[in-house]
């Protein structure tokens, strides 16, 4: 979006320079991206005339000109095809500088100098080299009426402009426009703002025999005026409208669509001029259409326009893409003598929508999608008629046709000055506060002695809450006013919550396991949902992004799989993934909504290989017992490997118990499950229940330390025979509860089959590890816990002491 320097001057008396309203309008959140200088003072430059044109003896593209500049007559070579004796023109002097830079950017500066051996003492100029427009097919012709010698600025009545290129982010629909912006000036150089709408009374809806109008679709046009000007003569614009529009890049066309494009860039309100005598049986309708219309638009390009999208309609159908770009059909000409103004609010989604389909964005569509004011368009179009009529000698018809059937009323929104203080480290008074505001034309209704009540105006959309005010007063108080943080009442972050500082310690102690982490999407597809879990767990989005991802997940093992898929595909070998995230599951109470629980769970898992084959070893996969110990350390690390219970459950899983409660789950992933993820691969995953824990106070835990025992351990090598059935797990529970504390650990480092044991028996042997903090142990001391061991386990399992 371009804003002119000198159009912010005509509704803002301020003195900064174009550098510093550049710095101002960037802090203002109005962020200016590229500033140019359009246009030229034209020193040196004046209107001369040609007083005789002559062939230049040494050069057949060359003409001599004699010039007569006002107090001199000059020669001056020139090469344009359509120079010939008696015209006025504009002529650069000897020491003027041409305001359009050339290919590598410098700038030419005139001098006397000598073509193909003749003098030439200027240059006569065509429109390009002037900067007015693109026209270098020759020299610019002025009107024979203008006195030569006359400076050119004069003659031209141009001005040099300064331009900002603003970056407008969409929730400043408000600031798309010259006195938006204005009005964002005045605030923080305590200007006064010239608006000129604030000056014109809006005007009941008639009846006007002339044009009827109705809405059919209100939920995508909420207002719509009409105003007819007649006797109207389309001609050139004055330079005054010329200059402004050429100076953000629009082309002039003639004194009824320049005038609309005025408003629009004026107000932020889009117009449009229909031809009154083109409008079929003289009625607008503004409707959609259930099917795809095609439409020749105002740049003779016939378009496919999507069913939904909407129109204004005549009585023989479309005349305008409503929102975006008028119709060849209804465009005002040279043999136009009556109009129609069209100034109306539409849905910005709808404008969107139609914009984005047809890949068409206009100067007007710009401003509907981001949203209008919707109190603006009588004001706009009466504006408009108003100018239209003193540029083209048209008489307004009074009756304006106002079909308003959705009204926006401005809203309340509750403002405590000590709440913009504890946010912004300031200490504002409060009329220091209303002034700001009253400055941005939010008005103040009541106050108390903190609390304020702001009514919003419909100008901006954006601001709905308290905060959104408080970022108004902090942009306009300026954030380079807002104390350093060493000097300001700013308060401390929050510490983190037990829960934050549990998953922290969780996730620091699984990367010393060297886990990677991973985070996966909590929506799975409805068919990576059934492989998981049954439907009864299963929650689905009622509108889903796309049918990859339609459910919650109940578990974090989806996730994983996934990874490991998307890993395998690229080749990686040693696969060790853990993840921290929410599960969502269906439940009769729910944890923080009804129906549905939600927990914190941590997975853990691994593929591939433990080891690569290198010169000192051979290569080695991962077990599940590699993760089982991995597990089992993050537990001793929480303080509670001794209050777990894990029972098996098959070969492939362990589950581990905390309080009588599933706290986590261990196994090998079933190979239906992995041929679901397109997996090929042995897995292995662990999944644990932080909320869980958390809930049973272990995140609350702190860490203690007890000093080293000085005295060493005493080691004890114990063989079994047992059956086949028995598991080794379920041994070392029995060890540990019957040695007591003096057994600091169990440790199976053999397990043995053979013909000697006899059928389906087995050797596993244990390694005992006793301290004592005390004494130093010795055989004595252990000999009669063994026992005891022994005939625990003979009682319990069978088993029989082999050595």
């Amino acid at each position: 979006m371009k804003i002119s320097y000198n159009w912010l001057k005509q509704y803002l008396d301020f003195d900064l320079t174009p550098e510093k309203t550049d710095e101002k309008l960037t802090l203002l959140g109005l962020e200016v991206e590229e500033t140019e200088t359009v246009g030229s003072d034209f020193e040196h430059f004046v209107v001369g005339e040609v007083k005789e044109v002559r062939a230049h003896p040494n050069a057949d593209k060359l003409v001599l000109c004699d010039v007569d500049l006002g107090d001199e007559t000059v020669q001056i070579a020139c090469g344009a095809p359509n120079v010939s004796a008696n015209q006025k023109v504009p002529v650069a002097k000897v020491g003027a500088t041409i305001p359009v830079p050339m290919k590598d950017g410098s700038y030419l500066t005139i001098k006397k100098a000598k073509l193909r051996g003749e003098t030439s003492n200027g240059m006569i100029c065509s429109e390009s080299e002037l900067g007015l427009s693109d026209d270098h097919s020759g020299i610019m012709v002025m009107d024979d009426s203008i006195e030569t010698g006359t400076p050119l600025k004069t003659a031209l009545d141009v001005e040099k402009d300064t331009v900002f290129e603003v970056a407008l982010t969409p929730n400043r629909p408000d600031a798309s426009c010259h006195i938006g912006a204005a009005r964002d000036l005045s605030a923080v150089t305590g200007g006064e703002l010239k608006n000129p709408y604030s000056n014109i009374d809006e005007k009941e809806s008639n009846l006007n025999d002339d044009i009827s109008i109705s809405i059919e679709d209100e939920d995508k046009c909420h207002r719509y005026v009409g105003i007819i000007v007649d006797d109207v003569k389309v001609e050139e614009s004055p330079n005054w409208l010329k200059n402004r529009l050429t100076a953000i890049g629009l082309r002039p066309i003639n004194n009824i669509v320049d005038v609309t494009n005025f408003i629009n860039h004026e107000i932020s309100q889009p117009l449009h001029a229909f031809d009154y005598d083109l409008i079929g049986d003289k009625k607008i309708v503004v409707k959609s259409y259930d099917e795809e219309k095609k439409f020749i638009t105002l740049d003779s390009i016939e378009r496919t326009v999507p069913a939904g999208s909407l129109f204004i309609c005549d009585g023989n159908g479309p005349v305008a893409i409503a929102g975006v770009m008028g119709g060849e059909n209804s465009e005002v000409t040279e043999g136009t003598t009556k109009i129609l103004i069209e100034s109306a609010y539409f849905n910005p989604s709808s404008i969107r929508k139609t914009s984005k389909s047809l890949a068409l964005q206009t100067d007007s569509s710009y401003r509907f999608e981001r949203g209008i004011d919707p109190s603006i368009q009588q004001k706009a179009a009466w504006r408009a008629a108003e100018l239209i009529a003193e540029l083209t000698g048209g008489t307004i018809n009074p009756n304006v046709v106002d079909v308003h059937p959705v009204k926006t009323e401005p809203i309340d929104v509750a403002l405590r000055v000590s709440r913009i203080n504890h946010l912004l480290g300031t200490e504002l008074e409060k009329e220091q506060v209303v002034n700001i505001l009253s400055k941005l034309e939010i008005e103040v209704s009541s106050s108390d002695e903190d609390k304020l009540t702001c009514i919003i105006p419909t100008f901006r959309p954006d601001i709905t809450r308290e905060v959104d005010l408080i970022e108004e007063v902090g942009r306009v108080y300026d954030y380079n006013n807002i104390p350093r943080p060493d000097s300001s009442p700013f308060i401390s972050p929050q510490p983190l919550s037990d829960r934050e500082e549990f998953q922290e310690r969780i996730r620091e102690l699984v990367k010393s396991l060297r886990y990677k982490e991973i985070s996966t999407n909590s929506l799975l597809s409805k068919k990576e949902a059934d492989l998981l879990a049954d439907e009864d767990f299963q929650i689905h989005s009622l509108n889903p992004v796309s049918q990859e991802n339609t459910t919650l997940r109940t578990h974090l093992t989806g996730g994983f799989l996934k990874a490991v898929q998307y890993n395998l595909n690229r080749n990686a070998t040693q696969l060790r993934f853990f993840e921290i995230g929410h599960i969502f599951r269906n439940s009769d109470e729910g944890t923080w909504i009804d129906g549905i629980e939600e927990h914190v769970h941590l997975y853990m898992g691994l593929c591939g290989q433990s080891k690569k084959d290198n010169w000192q070893s051979d290569e080695n996969d991962f077990s599940i017992f590699d993760l089982k110990a991995d597990l089992e350390a993050v537990f001793n690390n929480l303080g509670i490997s001794d209050s777990i219970v894990a029972e098996a459950e098959g070969n492939n899983t362990i589950v581990y118990k905390y309080a009588n409660q599933e706290a986590s789950t261990l196994k090998r992933i079933d190979s239906e499950l992995l041929k679901g993820f397109d997996i090929e691969a042995d897995v292995y995953g662990a999944e644990i229940d932080l909320t869980l824990l958390l809930q049973n106070g272990i995140g609350k835990k702190e860490m203690t330390y007890q000093p080293i025992v000085k005295f060493p351990t005493f080691e004890f090598d114990a063989a079994f025979t047992v059956d086949k059935g028995v598991r080794a797990g379920d041994l070392a529970k029995e060890i540990k509860e019957t040695a007591g504390e003096i057994l600091q650990s169990v440790s199976v480092f053999d397990v043995y089959e053979g013909e000697n044991l006899g059928a389906d028996k087995k050797s596993i042997a244990f390694r005992l590890t006793f301290l004592d903090s005390n004494k130093t142990l010795n055989i004595k001391d252990v000999e009669p816990v063994v026992q005891k061991i022994v005939q625990k386990l003979e009682k319990t399992v069978g088993a029989k002491l082999r050595s």
